[in-house]
């Protein structure tokens, strides 16, 4: 029998600033990679650059000396007045694109935002990998397979037995073995590229929630990074297709090839981390615009369309949006001693947890929470 394929455009839309990062070894150096201007970042060509000073061995000692003088453990190198100065050149003569910046970058390193020639896009894996999580949470939660599995963690937790506990692979129960993984019928596509100008330079940083569980305490020991994101409101696109398969498996939205049923199961999760997030920060008077995003967002999601869905992707996330903790966090699975009690068996961490979030901070106080995406069918 021929195997059918039905192939889905998704248009994607960022709802808070969002990064997916490039790797480690993907990152600027205001040294030689960029220089602030007020609001701007101006981004060197680095080729240009070593052009200018090419076959000069005056100007690459006087750079190499300049990269290595340091006061008081800080660098007092500055790549704009080499530029200007010893070069006696523009910047413009070697700016390769402009990216906008609040505050004072002060020649902090930049992660870079996922790119292919220079454009910015939303990884294909990121998607599936968030679809997946969410696929697993609700089915610990709602099937009847899935809560025999949930009530066997449970009763590894009860008694304490944390080797029996490491030994249960949810993903592997829910989805099957690589050969057969039931998500190989799922296809989701990189999105397309996006104009580098969608992206801004953010100071992100994680901000430490309390001590005890409604105490807020700031860490100012912890150093913001700056970081490529999208910025809030920038559309691509992707593709979502399903390949029917051979016999019936045990999820309908694949048997059904059916985007719906699947966008259902994720605005399930998704909204149950929106009001985790809640019930988490509402007394906390820092947090104030998370909240006010949070609202917003938790009625958005009670009013999408049966072709629409809101997901979370890339750093930002918390453990709950990248594990099976919704399930573990539940009425179903138990109270919040039980959680604990999984959380310290597995070496996770201790209540309340987490005890802080990833943000967008201004003046160190977090503004905009990370990730969240609107997914929707064009076709």
């Amino acid at each position: 029998m021929r195997q059918t394929l039905t192939t889905h455009t998704i248009k994607l839309t960022t709802l808070s600033p969002l990064h997916i990062g490039a790797g480690d070894e993907h990152i600027l150096s205001p040294y030689s990679d960029y220089v602030q201007r007020g609001d701007s970042l101006i981004y060197i060509d680095t080729e240009k650059l070593q052009k200018a000073m090419q076959g000069d061995n005056s100007l690459i000692d006087a750079y190499v000396k300049g990269m290595r003088q340091f006061e008081n453990n800080r660098s007092t190198f500055s790549l704009e007045q080499f530029i200007t100065g010893t070069l006696g050149k523009e910047i413009d003569d070697f700016a390769a694109r402009v990216v906008k910046i609040e505050g004072d970058c002060k020649k902090a390193h930049i992660r870079r935002f996922i790119s292919t020639a220079g454009k910015p896009f939303i990884p294909g894996s990121s998607l599936k990998g968030a679809i997946r999580t969410a696929v697993l949470v609700d089915w610990l939660l709602k099937t009847k397979d899935g809560k025999m599995l949930l009530d066997q963690i449970r009763v590894h937790v009860e008694k304490r037995d944390w080797k029996s506990l490491k030994r249960i692979d949810p993903a592997r129960q829910c989805f099957g073995s690589i050969s057969h993984d039931i998500f190989r019928y799922m296809r989701v596509s990189d999105s397309q590229v996006i104009e580098p100008t969608a992206l801004s330079v953010s100071a992100m940083k994680r901000v430490s929630l309390r001590i005890g569980r409604k105490t807020f305490r700031r860490n100012t020991s912890d150093i913001p990074q700056l970081s490529e994101t999208l910025n809030a409101s920038v559309k691509s696109s992707c593709t979502l297709s399903f390949l029917k398969p051979r016999s019936t498996s045990s999820f309908s939205f694949i048997d059904q090839q059916s985007i719906s049923s699947l966008f259902s199961i994720i605005n399930r999760i998704s909204l149950d981390s929106c009001l985790r997030e809640l019930d988490e920060l509402q007394s906390l008077n820092e947090f104030r615009d998370f909240i006010t995003f949070y609202e917003k967002l938790e009625q958005d999601m009670k009013s999408l369309k049966t072709n629409e869905a809101i997901l979370r992707l890339g750093g930002g996330k918390t453990w709950f949006d990248n594990s099976i903790g919704l399930s573990i966090d539940s009425d179903i699975f138990g109270d919040e001693k039980l959680l604990g009690q999984y959380l310290f068996l597995l070496r996770i961490g201790n209540i309340p947890f987490p005890s802080t979030r990833s943000a967008i901070v201004k003046d160190n106080v977090p503004v905009q929470p990370l990730g969240w995406i609107k997914l929707s069918v064009e076709d």
